[in-house]
């Protein structure tokens, strides 16, 4: 077999395996083996950590939310509140807010990012579980007490629920991020299951203080805080019941900036742990992250190894290889296509939005290992801010 045969069906077998076999290997090992959370203790209090920048409009109603989640089975002990150096008044509106209300505190903080805010609402908490979210985020009811209730068994480190998007439907991209979640829902729910989890959602993510360990102020909490709970041989999970919801993706630029901003820290945090997760060390962490994370974000350089070996072949006369080039070809023209309608004010048609997101989030991984590889560091608070910094 040649080099570019070669090149070809491995890259075909990796694309099939993240999207098709591994997919089925955590469903069967979750029918085969699940994990079933015990109640090993009471239900943990919890402080609600949220860290801010400038979220003057947000900041009242996002502390409200999350007091109205307080309950026997969900105890919020606190709402903590971190100020990055915020020049609008949400640092007064807290202020206010904790005069009235003994569980409610703020840090004012310096300007420093979001992470090393969120390192000092950790060092501040009382609770036993710490819960990370965000200005924007609302907590359906029962969101906390889902969360709580899976922090009973002593064998989970931290727990994520399900995010949803307000008004999905309002743009194509939101609907089509929308589908994209439902399928990363399910993937993260089997694996949960199996007790394989290490990817999570960083606007809904309960930790328990004493698995808390510092995180890199350039890195995610989201990425890290679950691989070093692996690593210390504790579990992940998923509570499907534990619903919050956050605003859409408003457009394809900002698809493309959350995407490539996710993506450039999530393949540098989950590279960083590679080693320490080995598959001698912890075979089922180590089976998620490269399946379910770096090997996923590969997605543009399989399928680009893939269009040049075909294309080789079908160059050397090999006609059934031609089919390859030309179905990229294809899709590329019917994401224009979409773009093109959308820049006219009209919505694209269902299946060309999703090949034209499909394209998107596929460009922004890209860029992503291109970040990695270059030593650029995207550093931002905002869903719409972009910086990079080297």
């Amino acid at each position: 077999m040649s080099l570019p045969a070669i090149a070809f069906w491995c890259a075909t077998a990796l694309l099939a395996w993240v999207y098709l076999g591994y997919p089925l290997l955590v469903g069967a090992l979750a029918r085969l083996r699940p994990l079933r959370l015990r109640a090993d203790m009471p239900v943990p209090g919890l402080s609600i950590a949220i860290a801010v920048h400038d979220e003057a409009d947000q900041v009242r109603d996002r502390v409200a939310d999350a007091l109205a989640q307080d309950g026997p089975g969900s105890p919020v002990v606190e709402v903590l509140v971190g100020s990055d150096g915020s020049s609008d008044s949400t640092e007064r509106i807290v202020s206010d807010l904790a005069a009235t209300d003994a569980r409610i505190r703020l840090l004012a903080l310096p300007r420093a990012g979001q992470t090393p805010t969120q390192h000092a609402l950790f060092e501040a908490a009382r609770g036993d579980v710490v819960v990370l979210t965000d200005a924007e985020t609302r907590f359906a009811p029962g969101c906390l007490a889902g969360l709580a209730t899976a922090l009973r068994d002593t064998r989970i480190g931290c727990a994520t629920g399900r995010l949803d998007w307000r008004d999905v439907d309002s743009t194509a991209t939101s609907a089509n991020e929308g589908l994209y979640w439902r399928y990363e829902r399910a993937v993260r729910s089997l694996e949960s299951r199996a007790g394989l989890l290490t990817a999570v959602t960083g606007a809904l993510l309960a930790v328990r203080r004493s698995a808390y360990r510092p995180v890199p102020p350039t890195a995610s909490m989201d990425h890290l805080l679950p691989l070093f709970i692996r690593e210390q041989g504790g579990q992940v999970v998923y509570v499907s019941s534990a619903v919050a919801t956050d605003r859409p993706i408003r457009g394809v630029r900002e698809q493309f900036r959350a995407r490539t901003r996710t993506a450039t820290r999530g393949i540098r945090a989950n590279l960083s742990m590679a080693g320490r997760l080995a598959p001698w060390r912890r075979p089922g962490a180590a089976l998620a992250v490269w399946s379910h994370k770096l090997l996923r974000w590969a997605t543009p350089i399989l399928l680009a190894v893939a269009v040049v070996a075909a294309t080789v072949h079908a160059l050397g006369g090999e006609a059934g290889y031609a089919l390859v080039p030309i179905a990229a070809a294809l899709a590329a023209g019917v994401a224009a296509v979409a773009q093109l309608v959308a820049h006219t004010g009209r919505r694209p048609p269902r299946a060309l939005a999703i090949v034209r997101s499909f394209a998107v989030v596929n460009l922004a991984f890209a860029l992503a290992w291109a970040n990695v590889l270059r030593g650029y560091r995207i550093e931002n608070w905002r869903r719409m801010e972009w910086e990079a910094r080297r």
